[in-house]
């Protein structure tokens, strides 16, 4: 109870200082409605650039799903097959790349959260995180 006789709000705990990005979806898309969104989204970015995600299922990890999303040029498309090489690769659980997708977590958060792992150029990825990234909310840099 607080002085005036109400309810306490739950904690919230800290707010990250990191943005998250543009909604790509929607509250009921998939993981691969989301990749096909992130891959029109990157259509304007600077630079031709090819991402590996590789999403990770079950207990163990045990199930994959392997998808090359193409970025950077009008022909930007995301498709269901493992590349032999990538400029960036994403590893992470179809749920975490669903909330992020959806805007609800920030990409750094779910890195130092231990929730996607990032191979390759990461100076690239941190330049498709900012030019992705909501603006009603600051670009905070994570390093």
């Amino acid at each position: 109870m607080t002085w005036q006789g109400g309810k306490r709000p739950p904690d919230v705990g800290p707010l990250s200082p990191f943005a998250r990005l543009k909604p790509l979806v929607g509250e009921r898309d998939d993981a691969a409605k989301g990749l096909e969104a992130l891959a029109r989204a990157l259509r304007g970015y600077r630079g031709a650039v090819s991402i590996h995600v590789r999403l990770t299922g079950g207990a163990d990890g045990e199930s994959v799903e392997d998808w090359l999303v193409q970025a950077g040029s009008k022909g930007g498309k995301a498709q269901r097959k493992k590349p032999k090489d990538a400029d960036v690769t994403l590893v992470m659980r179809p749920e975490t790349w669903t909330q992020i997708a959806q805007g609800r977590l920030a990409p750094y958060d779910a890195l130092y959260g231990g929730k996607v792992r990032v191979g390759g150029d990461f100076e690239a990825a941190k330049a498709m995180t900012r030019f992705l990234t909501d603006p009603a909310f600051p670009y905070v840099a994570p390093c």
